[in-house]
């Protein structure tokens, strides 16, 4: 990425055992995967729209998980 100019200081706004997400001072979002060492660089929005993809993947793989009888619950 020649020619990118290095961010400033940064404040945590999270972190757990999988991610590290800070703010630097020019706005931008880094999202640390401590897994693999990957940092993804990008705008709130652009965190805004992947987090609501990676939502709704972690909702379908969470419906595969439940199993499903096909009936009704009867009391």
């Amino acid at each position: 990425m020649a020619g990118n100019k290095p961010c400033g200081q940064h404040i945590e706004l999270t972190s757990n055992s999988a991610v590290r997400i800070t703010q630097c001072n020019c706005g931008m979002i880094h999202v640390s995967m401590h897994q693999n060492g990957v940092t993804v660089r990008m705008t709130p929005d652009a965190l805004r729209n992947t987090w609501a993809g990676l939502k709704a993947a972690i909702d379908r793989i969470d419906e595969e998980a439940v199993p499903s009888f096909g009936g009704s619950i009867i009391n």
